[in-house]
Formats: structure tokens, sequence, C-alpha cells
């Protein structure tokens, strides 16, 4: 059983959890996921088994769609709303204020990621470290945020709630843009919801609920298949005679590519496949012209 499955994972599981009870219903070690929801978020959660774990690495990076919710005038230690609250105060803002503040938001913008998460320093997960009241200085990362959308805006209670939308790059932080938006406008902000939408291309609409995940009949009918899931990728097809060369990681030149889709530059990632449409490769495009492709991740028994 090789594939990926989309799992709409709920508030009272981590992604690791998710991965156990795949992992149990399927029989099959080797599973993993491709982007850790946070506890208390919900949503699309892509789960990779068997073989498909080998494209792990050409689906993280892959945009994300986000609903998040903020309350204004409240800070934590998490920068969520599961954290020890350091600072709570009038929180109402103007919404031509926030909409001001949002267009500094978006495009490549630079976050430090907060003490409570996966990231490792020194080998060390930064929230191991948190968890002994440590706090050590993090290297800022480039993150991209592509929209930034306000969809409501209430006040309650003396403070401001937002519900956005987010579409941003792998590795962007939902809690930390959150934080920084309220340290931006003055009074602080933590994330109180996050449901995650959309991963590329995989959508609610093709998740399965934890509950189906510990069946292995239904995992094995909502799994999509390793080609479906980098359909993003350019496809190259190649000669019969250079279907052994792929399969045995070798660079491969023009001659015996059959076709190729356009665009194709260097440092493209591609579908390599035989005449037949049967998967073999992932490779990377070498030169301008498309015309050498070296193999990256072989799939020998590619059905």
């Amino acid at each position: 059983m090789d594939g990926i499955l989309v799992v709409d994972k709920p508030p009272s599981k981590t992604s690791h959890d998710i991965v156990d009870i795949v992992r149990k219903a399927t029989s099959i070690k080797k599973v993993g996921h491709t982007g850790t929801l946070d506890p208390m978020a919900t949503g699309v959660l892509v789960v990779i088994i068997g073989r498909a774990a080998r494209i792990g690495r050409f689906l993280e990076l892959e945009p994300k769609e986000y609903l998040a919710e903020a309350v204004f005038g409240m800070v934590t230690d998490t920068q969520d709303i599961t954290g020890k609250v350091l600072k709570k105060d009038n929180g109402k803002i103007a919404l031509e204020n926030l909409k001001a503040v949002i267009s500094e938001f978006t495009g490549e913008i630079y976050q430090v990621p907060p003490m409570v998460s996966a990231i490792k320093i020194g080998g060390k997960p930064l929230y191991k470290l948190a968890r002994q009241g440590k706090e050590i200085e993090r290297p800022e990362r480039k993150v991209s945020i592509y929209e930034l959308d306000i969809l409501s805006f209430f006040e309650s209670e003396g403070r401001s709630h937002v519900t956005f939308k987010v579409v941003c790059s792998g590795g962007t932080y939902i809690r930390t843009l959150i934080h920084d938006i309220g340290e931006r406008l003055g009074v602080g902000a933590t994330l109180s919801s996050l449901r995650r939408m959309r991963v590329g291309r995989f959508t609610l609409a093709e998740a399965i609920g934890a509950g189906d995940a510990t069946n292995r009949p239904k995992v094995a009918s909502h799994l999509i298949g390793v080609d479906d899931a980098l359909s993003q990728l350019t496809e190259a097809v190649v000669q019969n005679n250079a279907v052994g060369l792929i399969l045995n990681g070798h660079e491969i030149g023009g001659s015996q590519l059959e076709t190729i889709q356009e665009p194709a530059k260097p440092g493209d990632y591609v579908r390599i496949k035989s005449k037949d449409k049967t998967l073999l490769a992932i490779g990377q495009i070498l030169d301008k012209d498309g015309l050498r492709i070296k193999p990256k991740v072989v799939f020998k028994e590619a059905k």
C-alpha cells in the first residue's frame, strides 16, 4: 500500500497521533506526514505511506491555505490560546488600521520561529528547551505570504476578533504571523483557532476523518497515487532505451527524451515516465534547454 492520504485532523490529536493511527491500520512502518499541525489546529494533514514517503520533500513546501482566528489585546508564551497569558489588555483596533498593517505582511517576510516549535537548534527541539524555561536566540526565516485577507471582524469584551484567510509558503508559522501583526498594532494578538484548508492540491474535500483512518479498507479507498500527488510537476517521457538508465540513477540527454512539457527550466523537478506512462522517477533539469535530466528519486516498481 503506497500513496498519499489526506486526513482532517481533529483538535484532540497531534499530527504524530494521526501517523500512528494510519501505521496501525495499514500495518506499514513507513508512514509520515508533510507538515505538522499544532495540537489545537484542525484540517488538512497530508500523510505519506510506503514508497510515497520518498516524495515528502517535494510536498512539504507546497503552498498552504488556512482560516486563522485571532484575538487582539492578548499575548501568550506559545503565541496561541493554549499558552500562558503574558499580557492582557484593551485590544480594540480600528479596521482601517488593521487593513493598512496587514499589507506590510504580504509577499516575502521574515519570521523568528516561536520557542514552542519543533525546529532544532544545536540538535535540540526548541519546545524541549521552552519546557525547561529556557529561551534562546533563533535566526529569522524567510517565508512568503501570498494572500492575507480579512474575512470577519467584530468586538467582544473589549477586544477585536478577526478571522483571516492566509495562503502562504511551507514553513510559515501562522501564530507568529498573528503575533507579529498584533505587535505592529501595539496591542498584541494571539491565535485563537486554526484550520488548514489546503496543502498544495490536497483539500478538505478529499480528506477522511481520524476515525476513518483506523479502517484499512477506508484508507485504501482514499489513497492518492504518487503520480497524481505530483501532478504539479512537469512530465518528461523517455525513450525505451533510457528506462534502464533512469532506474539505475543515471543522467540522460536530449536524444533519450521522447517529450517534455513546457516550460522547463534548470532546477525544475520533473516526473520521468516511460512511453507507457509508468512513473519511473522524479528528476531534475540540469540545463536551460531541458535536455539533460538527473534522477533524484527512483521508483523501481512504479505502477
